[in-house]
């Protein structure tokens, strides 16, 4: 054989090996300017000196949005089965990282849903460090583009999440439109109970979803074993969605409610939320339960967004509601929150998207007392200027 036609053949087996492989991603991100609590300010007591969190102070950024980028690919095994694989990383294209970035991406790799699996006409079986139904099926109630700010509505979205060492198993669609998911996060680490028993602290969750002629419906459930510090009790959350999403419109309802344990739960509630968590789901509990700070925290949820689509421009609005918190059974009253965003999209083109937003979310007044929060810190707000591109 001809030596040039063998250096021919040669060469063009990388790119043959790589055929299957899909590039993907998606750069984006926005200016920001006004109050949040996930800005992750830090104030001191006039009295005592003490640091204390939050202080909220007018603040001007450039945020990453959620940039990430994606490999992906398949190889067809015969009979109908099918080998999938996908690597995905979260990007900070500001430069920063962590609780630092609005999209809280560390320096590790496979940030995002990251996997090998098979897909048959049986279903699709996942294995690795994957989304929940709850992240990779459902909020349509939330379509905004946002970083560490409220315009947007990850108040209601926090929990929807990925469960690593997990496997996932979506059916295939008996009925046109019907989905269903299931998927289990093992505990690999398995820590020690106050007896001396070995604890459990694996993930599980569902989803069960519909969609026709535009109109859908989802419920979505996870939740943590041996949550609490007591490492015996269960914490959970669960969604409902449903709406209309179809020629320009988008009408869509949600409510949800999350139940949660002291301050080693892994499911918090925003509505009592700020930079400290942990501590002040604590502090919660102490204040009303005499100093139980690992009884349960419950709040419902909900919210409704509207947005129609007239040429490049697509005008949203969302309004989000945050119930009384009740620990133990307990009510708090005035420990909710009201949250609304407005915007406007405009395509640039089919993958460049720019946008203007503003949101606020205010806490109600019993909130400041139970959290002891510092003046002035009872109502959030952010307006953005950002742009999206997807390739």
């Amino acid at each position: 054989m001809n030596k040039k036609l063998i250096a021919l053949l040669l060469a063009t087996l990388p790119a043959a090996a790589m055929a299957d492989v899909t590039l993907y991603g998606d750069i984006e991100a926005d200016v920001e300017n006004g109050k949040a609590l996930n800005y992750n300010q830090q104030g001191q007591n006039p009295v005592n000196g003490a640091t204390f969190s939050p202080a909220l102070k007018t603040v001007s950024k450039i945020d990453d949005t959620g940039s990430y980028i994606g490999f992906k690919g398949n190889e067809d095994l015969g009979n109908g089965l099918k080998a999938i694989w996908q690597v995905e990383q979260g990007l900070n294209v500001d430069g920063t990282s962590g609780n630092g970035s609005g999209n809280f991406y560390g320096g590790t790799w496979a940030t995002r849903d990251t996997f090998v699996g098979l897909s048959s006409n049986f279903g699709t079986v996942k294995l690795g460090h994957i989304s929940t139904y709850l992240n990779s099926d459902m909020e349509k109630v939330d379509p905004w583009i946002y970083g560490a700010g409220v315009n947007g509505l990850g108040t209601l979205t926090f929990n929807d999440t990925r469960l690593k060492n997990a496997i996932r198993y979506d059916a295939p669609q008996f009925v046109p439109g019907l989905k269903i998911s299931a998927m289990y996060g093992f505990d690999e680490t398995r820590n020690l109970r106050a007896d001396g028993s070995r604890s459990d602290q694996g993930q599980y969750a569902f989803g069960l979803g519909y969609e026709n002629s535009g109109f859908y419906g989802d419920l979505g459930y996870a939740a943590e074993r041996d949550a609490g510090a007591n490492l015996n009790q269960t914490a959970y959350y669960w969604r409902a969605e449903a709406g209309y999403n179809a020629n320009n419109l988008l009408v869509a309802a949600a409510y949800q409610q999350t139940k949660t344990y002291g301050s080693n739960a892994t499911f918090v509630i925003q509505g009592v939320g700020t930079a400290n968590v942990a501590q002040d789901l604590a502090n919660v509990n102490a204040r009303i339960n005499g100093g139980d700070a690992n009884g349960d925290v419950k709040q419902d949820e909900a919210a409704l967004t509207v947005g129609y689509t007239i040429g490049a421009f697509t005008p949203m609005a969302s309004f989000a509601w945050g119930g009384d918190v009740k620990t133990n059974g307990t009510k708090l009253n005035d420990t909710g929150y009201k949250q609304w965003v407005l915007g406007v999209n405009y395509a640039l083109s089919k993958r460049t998207n720019s946008y203007i937003s503003y949101g606020q979310k205010k806490y109600d007044s019993g909130i400041g007392n139970v959290l002891n929060f510092a003046n002035g810190t009872d109502k959030e707000n952010t307006v953005a200027v950002g742009l999206q591109h997807k390739f």
